[in-house]
Parts: C-alpha cells; sequence; structure tokens
C-alpha cells in the first residue's frame, strides 16, 4: 500500500536529546544558576562586565533552544571531575563566558577578546560545537557513560564514508581482473608510469571511473549523537569490534537532518600531564592544580625555553617548522605563543600574513596601519588578521555590520560557509555600511 510506504522528512526538527532536566523552562533555569555559580567563581561578586556578557550569552542559548545542550556537556564534565580525570576544552566553544563559568572550558573569553559569536549567534542556524580532549586512557571511561547514562538506544557514533582513492582503487580493480601482488604493488607505486600491457591499463582506466566514489563504511574518530528518539527510528546502526554502535550517515548529513553531535576527542598528551603532576605529587610532595592556567602564562624560565625554540616534547609546538617561528618571533610570552600557533596555519601562511607578521612584530616602527581601526581592534597583532575572531571584529568596527554577520563572513573565508545568498547579502551590506562612512571600495 502507497500509504504506509509513504515518509515525511522534517528537516528543520531539531533531533537531539531535547532537555536536561525535562522542560525547556526547567533547563535554561538550571543553566542560569550555573552561569552565575560559576561567574562568581572566576570573577568575583561585581566584575559588571562578565555579568553582562553572561546574561547575553543566556539569553542566545534560550532562545536557539541550546540549554540542553550546554548542560549535557556540563554533566559529562562533571563525571568527569569526580573520576578526577583532566580535560581541555577547545575550539570555538572558548569563546564561550558560560562555557568558561561551568567549567566546559578554561580560557577566559573577556582576557582574549573572544567574540561569543563566533560559536553562537541568532543568525546561525548551524549547531554548536564544543571540541574536549581526555587522556587516550580515560576517553573510554567518558564514552561508556555517556552511553550509560543517555541509552544506548539513543547514542551513536557518527560514520564516515570512505572514498576509493587511487591505491585502493588499484588494488581492488586490480584483483577484478586477476593481477598478481607484484603488479599490483608495482601500479600503486608508480601511477603515473603508462604500461603497454592492455589488462593494466583496463585496470587504470576503470580506476579513474571510480575515483571519490564511496569505498566503505567507518565510524567518526570524535562525533557523538545523543538523540531524542531511539535512533532506530532514523537509521540503522552498525555495531564495530569496538562496541559503540555507529549512525549510517556522516556528521555533514547528522547536521542537516537535525542532530548536533558532540565532540569526545582524546589527546595523549594529555595522559603524559596527568602522569607528571601524579609523580610529582608521590615523589616531590609538590600538589600541582593543572587547571590553574595562570601557571603557564609568565614563568620565566618556560618564556626562555619558548624563546629559544626549546619545546621537543610540548604538544603543538614541538614540530621543526614551529620551533623555528618561536625563534624567528623571539616568542617569550603567552600572547606571542597564541598568535605563533595560529600563523603557521596553512590558510594564513600561505596568504603571506605569517611573513608580514613576523616583520611587523620584529620591526614594529617600519610599518603603517591600513586604518585606524585596524590599529584599535587588532593592535595586539599589528593590524593583521590571525585569528578567525579578527575578521568579526573587522566586520564590526570597521565595516558597521553587527558580529553575527561578521560570523557568516568568517564562516565562508574559512571555507564552512553553505548558504551563498546570506553571504552576498552580508557582503552588500558591509560595502554599503563602508560606503556610509565616507569608506571607499579601493
Amino acid at each position: 500500500m502507497l500509504s504506509v510506504c509513504q515518509f515525511k522528512f522534517a528537516f528543520t526538527t531539531r533531533r537531539n536529546k531535547r532537555h536536561y532536566k525535562g522542560s525547556k523552562e526547567h533547563d535554561i533555569n538550571k543553566l542560569t544558576a550555573l552561569a552565575y555559580a560559576g561567574l562568581e567563581r572566576r570573577y568575583g561578586k561585581d566584575h559588571a562586565i562578565a555579568k553582562q556578557r553572561v546574561e547575553k550569552e543566556l539569553q542566545v542559548i534560550d532562545e536557539l533552544n541550546f540549554s540542553g545542550y550546554f548542560l549535557i556537556t556540563w554533566d559529562i564534565i562533571r563525571y568527569s571531575n569526580s573520576m578526577g580525570f583532566m580535560h581541555v576544552g577547545r575550539g570555538s566553544g572558548a569563546n564561550s563566558i558560560v562555557a568558561y563559568c561551568l567549567g566546559i572550558t578554561d580560557i577566559c573569553p573577556l582576557e582574549l577578546d573572544l567574540y561569543f559569536e563566533r560559536f553562537l549567534n541568532l543568525n546561525r542556524k548551524s549547531p554548536p560545537d564544543f571540541d574536549i580532549d581526555w587522556s587516550w586512557q580515560e576517553r573510554d571511561m567518558i564514552l561508556k557513560y555517556i552511553f550509560d547514562r543517555y541509552g544506548k538506544n539513543h547514542v551513536a557514533f557518527c560514520g564516515t564514508n570512505v572514498e576509493f582513492k587511487y591505491r585502493s582503487i588499484i588494488r581492488e580493480m586490480g584483483k577484478v581482473f586477476g593481477l598478481p601482488k607484484e603488479e599490483l604493488d608495482e601500479l600503486t607505486k608508480n601511477p603515473e608510469k603508462v604500461f603497454k600491457d592492455q589488462v593494466v591499463q583496463k585496470v587504470q582506466e576503470y580506476g579513474k571511473l571510480l575515483e571519490k566514489f564511496p569505498n566503505q563504511r567507518s565510524m567518526h574518530a570524535c562525533g557523538i549523537i545523543i538523540s531524542e528518539e531511539p535512533l532506530t527510528n532514523f537509521t540503522v546502526l552498525e555495531m564495530p569490534p569496538k562496541g559503540f554502535p555507529i549512525v549510517q550517515w556522516d556528521m555533514h548529513v547528522a547536521e542537516d537532518i537535525g542532530f548536533d553531535k558532540f565532540d569526545i576527542l582524546s589527546q595523549r598528551g594529555l595522559g603524559t600531564i596527568n602522569d607528571t603532576v601524579k609523580l610529582l605529587e608521590e615523589k616531590r610532595g609538590i600538589k600541582v592544580n593543572i587547571r590553574d592556567t595562570t601557571l603557564s602564562k609568565d614563568e620565566a624560565l618556560c618564556n626562555e625555553f619558548l624563546s629559544r625554540g626549546k619545546t621537543i616534547g610540548c604538544f603543538y609546538i614541538e614540530s621543526p617548522a614551529m620551533r623555528g617561528l618561536l625563534r624567528r618571533l623571539k616568542c617569550d610570552n603567552y600572547k606571542v605563543l597564541v598568535a605563533a600557533s595560529s600563523i603557521i596555519r596553512p590558510g594564513v601562511a600561505q596568504s603571506g600574513m605569517m611573513r608580514e607578521y613576523i616583520f611587523r612584530h620584529n620591526n614594529p616602527d617600519q610599518f603603517e596601519y591600513f586604518h585606524p581601526i585596524f590599529e584599535e581592534q587588532l593592535g595586539d597583532t599589528y593590524g593583521i588578521m590571525v585569528y578567525q575572531e579578527d575578521v568579526i571584529k573587522i566586520a564590526l568596527h570597521y565595516g558597521g555590520v553587527s558580529a553575527a554577520d561578521g560570523d557568516i563572513l568568517r564562516r565562508a573565508m574559512s571555507g564552512k560557509g553553505r548558504s551563498r545568498k546570506a553571504l552576498q547579502k552580508v557582503k552588500d551590506d558591509f560595502f554599503e555600511s563602508c560606503r556610509q562612512q565616507g569608506i571607499r571600495k579601493n
């Protein structure tokens, strides 16, 4: 019967677990209470700017119905802390002062002038995304807690679609045509070589047609979905050897159909840090609060090692390129270190901004700012847009558009924007606002 076979897709409906406390009202009340308790703990009782920022963020979170998402993340962190585990909240989630007050992150967004709009704003329909690292030794226990706490019928990993690439294509097609292993090895090692054998030519000919087609299903490294309804209402679940179920779509499809993922990552370096803290207490009787970020911001010996590029064994800043950059910048403080970790990324480096930043850092009196607003807003980075937040700053203060519209520009520049119409509107508004302020295009 046709009526039985029909299925309607509701792409605008959020499919995540909606409420942590049973209703939207209870969720925002709980989140507000936790945020204000954390506000006092982090900033004291009379920090007007921090309080204003918390109020602003809570209003947006409530309006976009993301209170439950924040509370579930807080619940995971609460369990982690109760077990004595170390975690690091990073990514754009660090732009939220509510996340900072809840203990999800340990980065003060006021100190680093981070804009909440990069993480969440009323114009942005895509979900927020907390990236949280644990030690590889403890991540499986965190995963077990999530699956047990929220129900195995409602929790699963995102899937991934592994596409055919040259080597896998040649091997698969070669097997079809019965080529021996020796010839397959030769083919994969020399992809540009022209072979006279007609069978090999057929392998290469048909192989080109398979490129970027799906090869096999796999499991997303860290993306977890927590659903309001049983996930089998939407998809068949696969059960890999590790024992955690997988949905049959990837993270992009999950977002399109209303599922917001939680990124539960692991980092081997955290295990090393954790072991070091335990050894210090055991062998030396020294207790270190590793969550106190002030420990690492102005330590003289640490700053000296940074300036000399002596960072072997330090996560993210131990590569030869990074150590060379630290030496070229004579990096001797926390803010320059943060900038260095950003300008070395491919997009910034290839655009020439890394080279210009190094020159301006070492020759602060030999350049001119493009505009006084660039000096005012980007003075710490010598007028260069080093961070993604800088796009929002310039859009807001130079272009006169809202911070939420500035985030549309940021997402487009980082390759994440999908709506050409929304981008064109912001672009038109930006130039019109500049024109009204007397700023010419050229």
